[in-house]
């Protein structure tokens, strides 16, 4: 053993330079930590080194037929090899304790396990159906490209290792999609709903202006987990798109309001021109009230004030009533068709890794 150990003398690798190929691989175990609004990504990896050294070959029939040898990292030359956009890296053991295995051919082999945190940019545009090139994230492919450049007069060489991650997003589905969409449809619903004309119509704005703040506090939430960016993911767009189809609707609800108001205040029944356009089955009714307002004009006359006011705003709900059906079926509409449109990235493809892609 000790004629062995005197081949292993790192400082014999001084007198001749030799050419020494030598095969590095990533076995990738899992990702610890991802902080997405810091677009850092932390993993252990086992990082297995295997080369040929020919001064450490020997003829075993000199040595008792041994073959193999396993020794400490410190005795033997190994080559030194790093992850370039590591922001740290960490070795899971103290340098003493690795070993390396060689062989009599003069083939070495070593395992560093270590816990590397790295740069790792997010594209989030399609967030939270999205793909990235880096118990959340399931591996789908990994590219391996080479790259060789020239720096200081000497050709380097970098590996690169590319994790196709696609995301589970049935989290942000249960959590926020499904409460989203419920909040909406609740509130267009309310906005817009014919039972409640009976009384006051300003309820229908509250509960919308209530729904817009429980949708924000949703949009706080997704803005706290994204990384700050110049692009909106999709998620962010859905929020937006739904708060803002709301926001139509309580203005839309304001503005009936306004105008109920207004027409309830000049005790005047409806013309008939208000009931032509969408409501012809309400003619008959107009015309039966004039015949029994000329009938009565006298009985009219003395009649409360404030019965008289009931009547006519009795009949004007039921003209808001009918814009109310209208505008609850456009909104909801509106609010399926723009889940629909936002579900269906969710069985998109996984795209193909652009050519220019960069770590």
């Amino acid at each position: 053993m000790l004629k062995i150990k005197r081949h292993f003398k790192k400082d014999r690798r001084l007198e001749n330079r030799l050419c020494i190929r030598f095969r590095a691989d990533f076995g990738w175990k899992c990702g610890l930590v991802r902080r997405e609004n810091q677009q850092v990504a932390s993993f252990v990896i086992s990082h297995v080194q295997r080369w040929h050294d020919p001064k450490l070959q020997w003829e075993p029939e000199k040595f008792n037929g041994l073959k193999q040898v396993v020794m400490p990292q410190y005795l033997v030359w190994v080559p030194k090899l790093f992850i370039y956009n590591s922001m740290d890296t960490k070795n899971m053991l103290t340098e003493d304790r690795y070993d390396v295995r060689v062989q009599h051919t003069g083939h070495v082999k070593i395992n560093i396990p270590q816990f590397v945190t790295t740069l790792c940019r997010i594209d989030i545009d399609l967030f939270p159906f999205d793909t990235q090139g880096n118990a959340e994230w399931e591996v789908m492919n990994v590219t391996v490209r080479q790259m060789k450049f020239m720096e200081d007069g000497e050709y380097r060489a970098e590996v690169h290792y590319i994790l196709h991650l696609n995301r589970r997003p049935i989290y942000y589905i249960t959590v926020i999609v499904v409460p989203t969409f419920l909040i909406s449809a609740l509130s267009i619903l309310g906005i817009f709903s014919p039972g409640s004309n009976d009384g006051p119509r300003n309820e229908k704005v509250s509960l919308g202006l209530g729904s817009l703040l429980a949708m924000t506090v949703l949009l706080d939430i997704v803005a706290g987990a994204m990384p700050k960016s110049n692009s909106i993911p999709l998620l962010g767009f859905y929020i937006i798109v739904v708060i803002m189809l709301c926001a139509i609707g309580v203005a839309i609800s304001m503005a009936l309001l306004g105008m109920s108001r207004s027409y309830i205040q000049t005790e005047q029944l409806p013309s008939k021109m208000a009931y032509r356009p969408r409501f012809p089955d309400l003619a008959a009714i107009y015309n039966q009230l004039i015949e029994v307002s000329r009938a009565q004009r006298t009985y009219r006359e003395r009649m409360e004030r404030s019965q008289w006011s009931l009547r006519v705003e009795k009949e004007w709900n039921k003209i808001f009533s009918r814009i109310d059906h209208v505008f609850l079926f456009l909104f909801q509409s509106a609010n399926v068709l723009v889940l629909l449109m936002f579900l269906r990235y969710a069985f998109i493809p996984v795209p193909e890794l652009p050519e220019d892609f960069t770590v």
